[in-house]
């Protein structure tokens, strides 16, 4: 299995997606035990998981001014009303 193939299982498992086959899950077993860079790929991908769903969601204020940003648009008030 290459790195590629690998990393896209890895990323599908991670993704919560369903295992295609048992062996492109043997496959990726196989190939992290031999491939440090891979799981090096796999940690960081954990981590990085971890933290975007801890994080908290953006304010209402942030999402406004992103979309302004992106428009390029000056950022609406806010509405403190409701």
């Amino acid at each position: 299995m290459t790195c590629s193939a690998c990393r896209a299982a890895l990323s599908a498992r991670l993704d919560g997606e369903p295992s295609h086959t048992s062996a492109e899950e043997t496959g990726a077993g196989r190939h992290l035990a031999g491939c440090a860079d891979c799981r090096d790929w796999l940690a960081v991908a954990q981590r990085l998981r971890e933290l975007a769903r801890s994080a908290p969601g953006p304010s209402p204020e942030w999402t406004r001014s992103l979309l302004a940003g992106v428009l390029g648009l000056e950022a609406p008030p806010v509405d403190r009303c409701g």
